[in-house]
């Protein structure tokens, strides 16, 4: 198992590097073993696949006619071709675009922006190392997997040590904690450990383009609202106290039976370095 970091042994280099890349060192524990991994935060149309939607409208405008020589074509169309009275009509279907692409095309046009998740992601896996030193060396020497994809990556791939894969404690996630807490029952759930897993989770789930996490996770869905409530008790206050009281409605192994299948699904998506 990787050795416990600490965020407080950070030097003020170490805090410049990742504030000015915008990259964060993060550790995950998962069951017996744990490892550091690399998070960044950015904006989706600042990532490859964004500049796809452009080219669509470019496209279109290319191959289709001005309006008047359209016109003008059809008019000349009309007179060379005599009309055959015994053709058959035209079916008006044979001219709607397919319901499909029409779709595609306006949700492409539709997309807004979004802040999402960049990890040391690479063919559908997550790289995790199990220690800081086997983490720099790869960034250093590699750049075949998606965090590459951000601009500030040449300026880390120069900077990092293993020195600088120091985690802070918000970035520290115990998913091996996660479902024995929930067992425990309602008095011995840690609402911090079970956000801070959500968070995660989530997160991987966008970045690994696994459906199951992101379903499970997704907003309405039972482990939602748990995170949901357990933030209102983090809150705390008089809302915090009904929140305590609807933590109780909650089936505690249900809840760890649908986050021992979350876990599950990260673990089949690590590939340990």
């Amino acid at each position: 198992m990787a050795a416990e970091s600490d965020g407080s042994e950070r030097s003020a280099e170490t805090e410049k590097l990742w504030n000015e890349t915008g990259v964060d060192p993060i550790e995950l524990h998962l069951g017996k073993d744990s490892g550091f991994t690399l998070r960044a935060y950015r904006m989706s149309d600042t990532l490859p696949g964004a500049s796809e939607e452009p080219e669509v409208e470019a496209e279109s405008e290319e191959v289709e006619e001005p309006k008047a020589a359209k016109g003008k074509k059809k008019t000349e169309q009309a007179e060379q071709v005599p009309e055959d009275e015994d053709a058959a009509e035209p079916d008006p279907a044979d001219f709607e675009d397919e319901p499909e692409e029409l779709e595609e095309v306006e949700d492409a046009l539709d997309a807004e922006p979004e802040e999402v998740p960049v990890f040391l992601t690479r063919k559908g896996k997550l790289l995790l190392f199990r220690e800081p030193e086997a983490l720099a060396a790869y960034v250093k020497d590699n750049d075949d997997h998606d965090l590459a994809a951000i601009d500030e990556y040449a300026e880390l791939q120069e900077r990092i040590t293993a020195a600088d894969v120091a985690c802070d404690e918000a970035d520290t996630y115990e998913l091996d904690l996660v479902v024995a807490n929930l067992r425990g029952g309602h008095d011995a759930w840690e609402p911090e450990l079970l956000i801070k897993a959500a968070e995660v989770g989530r997160d991987l789930g966008y970045a690994l383009h696994n459906d199951s996490i992101i379903g499970a996770l997704a907003p309405g869905s039972p482990l939602d609202d748990l995170d949901e409530t357990f933030r209102v008790v983090a809150d705390g206050g008089l809302r915090g106290k009904f929140a305590k009281r609807r933590l109780r409605k909650n089936d505690s192994q249900q809840a760890a039976i649908a986050w021992r299948g979350v876990i599950a699904k990260v673990n089949d998506h690590v590939e340990w370095r």
